[in-house]
């Protein structure tokens, strides 16, 4: 298959010009094909420091405005970091609190607060989110960011030390991930879209709970799989891993009510909670109609993953008897052992998929690219299984963050020409995505094409661009500011 793939590609050929501009920014921008796999960098590791109240000196808990979202509190022992917060309205500083520190992978620490602060306030969690925390810091950087976050947090609010988790998407996952590893006073994680640790160690800790989430259309679904099924077994950590129908994104609400119900039954399960009964009654009785459902159905692999994925959450909880026994039944059909063989298989193909194209950055010219992806949304048109299809979405969604990190590479780097080509690329890949039209934007001002400049962020905007300040402060833009037509892009994103 490698053979294969790479003789096709030695007969594909871009124009001389754009190949070696092309080559060029590719050889400088090698940090992208392990984002796939990463989407941060894994560095060498520091000496773990624990949230402890031994950390820092007392200092009398603050007041802050509870029940709605405070998109910046500024860090007391460093004016350049903050972060975004949320009180559940229930809040207190004569009692202590169980706490979410979340880390959105742009440093948007509002974000996953205001999408869900409803569940905050209906189990009754203080959750922080880092404004600094993003893509692109090396391990060392997102530690001390961390560090520092954890400690002026504890110090200013009234935080349970025996409850305190982390939750992050794609890289902010994969931090999120690391500091649970290394350091003993974080009860668990949630990583939502990635799963890989930023950070690697000889000896990380395993007496921890790890929730995985992760989309059906996710390019990140395969590596979340691996690591829930093979890197954490046998590791004296409580896990799981949840799906929900989407791409790589911030789950919907509905899908995060789950990871909040499983922090509170592993609460449950070590005594730092009460146990609901009533609650996990009422929770366990569709999902034992639901198992029947897919037996009756004869989906016995899905029987079999939704009997796996309760036991995790519910054992030493209630009585499990009819999925244990259930499970024990179907890890021995001869159905169940050949969908697993098949799901093995269907995992390299993605993984070949997505190596012959991102070779195809190299030496793809862009009529080539048109055909490729033309191919790919035809198979995803007329494929009949749901799971091919699945497939296909998440290669296309692999390309996506492969051209964007391409392109804004190239751009970084003022390599017009290869910056044009992918550009171009990125906006075939992904049409719907506004930061494509945006990039390609920027590459048009640059090469003094001012219609096809506005025509782009025009374009960016109807596919749901509205960050302002960034459009105003970008240099890209500096010979069009003054035209008329970027008053007007001006004023649509002032409406919005």
């Amino acid at each position: 298959m490698k053979c294969k793939t790479r003789c096709r590609h030695n007969q594909l050929s871009l124009l001389p010009n754009t190949l070696i501009m092309i080559q060029k920014v590719f050889a400088t921008i090698v940090l992208f094909s392990s984002l796939f796999s990463a989407c941060t960098s894994q560095p060498k590791t520091k000496q773990n420091t624990e949230i402890t109240k031994d950390t820092v000196a007392p200092a009398a808990k603050e007041n802050f405005a509870k029940g709605e979202v405070i998109d910046q509190v500024v860090c007391r022992g460093d004016a350049s970091q903050s972060f975004a917060l949320y009180l559940p309205t229930t809040y207190t500083s004569e009692k202590t609190y169980p706490i979410i520190f979340a880390f959105d992978a742009h440093g948007t620490g509002k974000l996953p607060l205001v999408k869900y602060k409803e569940l905050a306030e209906q189990y009754g969690y203080i959750m922080v989110g880092s404004n600094n925390s993003k893509n692109g810091n090396s391990w060392e950087e997102s530690q001390r960011i961390a560090e520092l976050l954890f400690a002026d947090v504890e110090t200013r609010l009234s935080v349970n030390t025996k409850r305190i988790y982390v939750l992050g998407f794609s890289g902010g996952a994969r931090v999120a991930n690391g500091l649970t590893i290394l350091n003993g006073a974080i009860a668990g994680a949630i990583c939502n879209s990635a799963a890989a640790p930023a950070a690697n160690s000889k000896t990380p800790r395993n007496n921890y709970t790890w929730l995985g989430i992760g989309g059906t259309e996710d390019f990140n679904l395969i590596e979340m799989l691996k690591y829930d099924r093979v890197d954490l077994a046998g590791h004296n950590v409580k896990h799981a891993l949840i799906t929900f129908d989407g791409k790589h994104e911030w789950c919907p609400k509905e899908t995060m009510d789950e990871a909040f119900w499983w922090l509170e039954l592993c609460e449950m399960r070590n005594n730092l909670a009460s146990k609901n009964d009533a609650e996990i009654k009422k929770r366990l009785e569709p999902i034992q109609k639901q198992v029947e459902t897919l037996l009756q159905k004869k989906e016995m692999y899905d029987a079999f993953l939704l009997c796996k994925k309760t036991v995790n959450f519910y054992d030493g909880l209630a009585d499990l008897s009819f999925y244990l026994s259930t499970y024990k039944t179907l890890k021995t059909d001869i159905t169940v052992d050949k969908s697993m063989k098949l799901e093995e298989v269907s995992w390299s193909k993605e993984e070949k998929l997505k190596q012959f194209y991102s070779s195809g950055f190299q030496s793809t010219d862009f009529e080539r690219w048109k055909k490729e992806i033309a191919s790919l949304n035809q198979k995803i048109k007329s494929e009949s299984k749901k799971s091919e299809v699945q497939m296909y979405k998440r290669v296309l969604g692999y390309l996506s963050l492969a051209s964007y990190m391409q392109a804004s590479g190239a751009l970084k780097q003022n390599a017009i020409t290869a910056a044009d080509y992918l550009c171009k690329v990125y906006v075939l890949v992904d049409p719907t995505n506004s930061e494509a039209h945006y990039l390609n934007a920027s590459v048009a001002a640059r090469q003094g094409k001012s219609k096809e400049a506005i025509a782009s962020l025009n374009d960016a905007i109807k596919n749901g661009y509205d960050d302002l300040p960034r459009l105003q402060t970008d240099s890209s833009f500096v010979s069009i500011k003054t035209m008329k037509e970027f008053e007007e892009i001006v004023g649509k994103i002032n409406k919005k």
